[in-house]
């Protein structure tokens, strides 16, 4: 990435996560909070989706962070679905998606169920943001860097209407309440990406050092126990690991417990590494798509 001309500031993108959705309207009510952080971009606020916020719902009819893929961007039918509607709404104004965007960098705020921190997500290795997230890592001492990488025309994430983006995800925080303590930690950082990307059109950022980085890279989600053909999960997280967002998984490890308390012990398949590091575990969020967790795999990086 050159320089960084037009950043997009979104909250609400899940109408539930009130940390992006209270910063925003804030910062809308109060432009002098981020008008001087990066005065040489052209700084945009947005409220991605207001129908969910008003029904403090994720979403109305669709998840609207899986709308952005370039086929439903471009499907020429009308949607009867808010959630696409409103992503070609976003995408004329802020992309359009592909290399003619208007859009250099979208910071999107989300908040997780999952005890993970301030996990900073990205979807390719683009130099700001990669240098940018390495230095709040060690500004924030429970700030976490997690890559998934995806091919951003085909990636249904609201970020990737973007040259590059960010997808700031925030927890544990219960979805459709507010932390204060969370709250508080979550403007201060994304005032510093804002800050770093200052930095980073005056030449300055890119001069630092290389940073030392632990980088957990997405390997493949893991879903809950089930019948065959489907039907209601048959057991939930063990206690083992409930909570333990980034820590160490191996074959014969607890991973579920039954109902009636049987263990089930977690198997690798063929890919796996010897060792996982689970991510986005127990997201209330994520039952529906019945995803009990992520694995990712750890390495050590100079960012």
């Amino acid at each position: 990435m050159s320089l960084i001309n037009n950043i997009v500031v979104a909250g609400g993108t899940h109408g539930n996560e009130l940390t992006g959705v209270r910063i925003v309207q804030k910062w809308m009510e109060n432009p002098e909070c981020y008008k001087s952080l990066c005065t040489s971009a052209n700084v945009e606020l947005v409220l991605s989706n207001p129908e969910g916020m008003r029904l403090n719902r994720r979403y109305r009819d669709h998840d609207l962070n899986r709308a952005f893929s370039q086929t439903c961007l471009d499907a020429n039918v009308e949607s009867h679905l808010y959630e696409f509607r409103r992503a070609k709404e976003l995408n004329k104004i802020y992309g359009p998606k592909g290399p003619n965007t208007k859009t250099d960098l979208l910071l999107d705020i989300h908040n997780t169920g999952s005890n993970m921190g301030y996990c900073l997500i990205l979807s390719e290795r683009d130099p700001f943001c990669m240098r940018a997230s390495a230095v709040l890592t060690q500004e924030f001492k429970n700030a976490w860097i997690y890559y998934q990488p995806e091919e951003r025309s085909a990636s249904p994430y609201f970020g990737t209407v973007a040259k590059a983006d960010i997808c700031i995800e925030i927890g544990p925080q219960h979805h459709g309440t507010i932390n204060p303590y969370i709250f508080e930690e979550s403007e201060r950082l994304v005032k510093r990406y804002l800050e770093l990307a200052e930095e980073w059109n005056r030449g300055e950022l890119q001069k630092r050092p290389p940073i030392q980085v632990e980088v957990y890279t997405q390997h493949r989600d893991l879903g809950y126990p089930k019948p065959q053909g489907g039907g209601p999960i048959l057991a939930m997280i063990h206690q083992d690991i409930f909570g333990r967002d980034y820590c160490e998984l191996k074959e014969g490890d607890k991973l579920f417990r039954t109902f009636d308390g049987k263990d089930i012990l977690f198997k690798r398949e063929p890919g796996d590494p010897e060792v996982v590091y689970p991510i986005f575990i127990n997201e209330p969020a994520y039952y529906e798509k019945d995803i009990a967790m992520s694995l990712t795999v750890k390495t050590v990086e100079e960012w």
